[in-house]
């Protein structure tokens, strides 16, 4: 199993791709990738460094900062793979890998915490980037079957990071294919060490115990990883709850930047509150940035087409398109 395909069955924060090479395109083609840093109470952070590296063999580097929206966007992409890192030398960073489509734009939205950087296997120090190569490969070996050299390359990872969760992980996963669950348990076992919420290691657990006849600690597996997933998602389903009413009020007030501060932080902690976006459209357009207005109310009506506020939304795109 991929860290994507576990990002998407476990809601993991970091999302490794294969890597498809360095692919040349035309001006036409360029993607985009855009986003907003904010801190662990959803205020945008301001002077956050962000970097994109291009994950071919070159690892070419953009660099920007963020705004005082906490907004950044580096435009000009060619399509493929590349890490984006956010940090900010007081509040930790936090890393993820996105694909770049030609002429695509990709959101990522951070959340920095004082003392915690996730997946620092993905920096781009010498070292780091040797690492992550290492991991790419090990994630492009899973998917092909080859297992014994997926469980190498994700060693060899560890070699230079041993705080690699998901180098643990998924090195219980090719082992679990090889039938080896002695060895997946270890490994599951260790990313656990390094993070005790990692909930996909619990269902891995679950998944060996239950093929081994372990019935009582396969329950127990699962039944923490269970916990653990569901607690993660009314955490942040309520945060973003709070930061919508918040937000609400600010915009009754007349204050625009605090309303879209706390919208984007909604998002940050449930993407799922598709409300929000109606929210936003209009704070931008209170702001004045139509162009942002008509994209946050269009995100509403796609993702809820006959929502509480669709038809409003509907009437304030076509109102903004004259």
């Amino acid at each position: 199993m991929s860290i994507c395909s576990a990002a998407r069955r476990f809601g993991l924060l970091i999302c490794a791709f294969q890597i498809l090479g360095s692919p040349l395109a035309h001006a036409q083609d360029a993607g985009t990738v855009r986003g907003i840093v904010a801190n662990d109470s959803g205020q945008p952070i301001a002077g956050a460094s962000v970097e994109l590296v291009a994950l071919g063999s070159n690892f070419v580097s953009h660099e920007t900062a963020t705004d005082d929206r906490g907004r950044f966007e580096h435009a000009g992409l060619p399509p493929g793979h590349y890490s984006v890192t956010a940090e900010r030398d007081d509040l930790g960073g936090q890393i993820y890998r996105v694909l770049v489509q030609p002429g695509g734009v990709v959101d990522v939205r951070f959340v920095l915490e004082a003392g915690r950087t996730a997946a620092p296997w993905l920096r781009t120090s010498h070292d780091d980037r040797s690492a992550a190569a290492a991991f790419d490969a090990g994630v492009r070996a899973n998917r092909a079957g080859e297992f014994e050299t997926a469980i190498l390359q994700f060693r060899a990872a560890l070699q230079v990071m041993p705080s690699c969760v998901d180098c643990h992980f998924n090195i219980g996963v090719s082992n679990t294919r090889l039938n080896r669950f002695d060895d997946a348990e270890a490994a599951y076992r260790a990313a656990l060490t390094i993070r005790a919420d990692h909930a996909a290691s619990y269902y891995g657990l679950a998944d060996i115990f239950s093929r081994q006849g372990r019935t009582e600690e396969a329950a127990a597996a699962r039944g923490e990883a269970n916990r653990i997933a569901v607690r993660t998602l009314e955490t942040g389903r309520a945060q973003a709850r709070d930061r919508l009413r918040r937000a609400q009020a600010f915009l009754t007030a007349g204050h625009v930047d605090d309303a879209v501060g706390q919208l984007d932080a909604a998002l940050v902690a449930d993407p799922t509150l598709v409300e929000a976006y109606y929210w936003l459209g209009l704070a931008h357009e209170a702001a004045g940035d139509l162009t942002a207005a008509r994209r946050s109310l269009s995100r509403y009506i796609e993702a809820t087409p006959t929502g509480e506020h669709a038809g409003d939304a509907r009437r304030r795109i076509d109102a903004l398109q004259q």
